[in-house]
């Protein structure tokens, strides 16, 4: 394309660009008629080029939005999976702390053919409480409930620049909150004694997975399925007893 100025148009920013497209429309009075017609030109290849680099600035835009919007929905699948299996393994280490409580086994070790589980009282009994305490009864609360209060202070100092402390003031703030007492409750679950609704006391144990060697590896069948829910384990194992 003719130009009336030496500039390559195409390595220019647009910043750059503004600058030529505002320098070479101001010197159009001082040009030739011909000079005019070619400056016009290139006045317009001048804006053609900001434009382009413009909605260039837009498109990189989206592009990372749209990335932004799929990395949201990718963490909120992480997020959903993570949940899934926790849930699931949960699920199943409740499986082997209710079978080494219903199950007539006489020591610590609940043992498979390549992999056995060894159990360990925990110290204290485990507390699921499944209702909120405000539906207990007064009488429920009294005797399962304690009240924490929490007290907290915003000290507010003002000072001059040289140091002077101007003012000085204390603000207490205090919460309160009625939580289960779960010291009453194992004791009161040890003497016999009925719990409020929702509330279950049981034994757990903490598990430690062993593999055993010097057996023959069983291999799983072909078509069994990888992933198993916890309910299944649960529904076989009742079944093969």
């Amino acid at each position: 394309m003719e130009q009336v100025t030496q500039v390559k148009l195409q390595e220019l920013n647009i910043l750059e660009l503004y600058e030529h497209y505002g320098a070479l429309e101001r010197s159009l009075p001082l040009l030739t008629s011909e000079s005019q017609e070619v400056a016009k030109a290139e006045l317009e290849a001048c804006m053609g080029l900001r434009s382009e680099k413009i909605d260039g600035i837009y498109y990189r835009m989206s592009s990372h939005e749209d990335a932004l919007e799929r990395i949201k929905k990718e963490s909120d699948l992480i997020q959903k999976a993570k949940r899934h299996h926790e849930s699931q393994l949960r699920q199943l280490k409740g499986l082997i702390n209710w079978l080494r409580r219903s199950a007539p086994i006489d020591d610590n070790k609940i043992v498979g053919r390549n992999y056995q589980f060894t159990l360990s009282k925990k110290k204290d009994l485990t507390v699921e409480i499944s209702t909120d305490v405000d539906c207990w009864s007064a009488d429920e609360r009294n005797q399962f409930c304690v009240e924490q209060k929490v007290t907290s202070y915003k000290k507010t100092v003002v000072c001059s620049m040289q140091g002077e402390i101007l003012s000085e003031k204390d603000e207490p703030k205090t919460s309160t909150q009625i939580l289960p007492n779960l010291d009453a409750i194992r004791t009161a679950f040890q003497a016999g004694q009925e719990l409020p609704p929702g509330v279950k006391v049981q034994q757990e144990y903490s598990i430690r997975t062993k593999r055993i060697f010097g057996r023959q590896q069983v291999q799983p069948d072909v078509g069994l399925e990888v992933e198993l829910e916890a309910s299944e384990h649960c529904g076989t194992l009742l079944r093969e007893n």
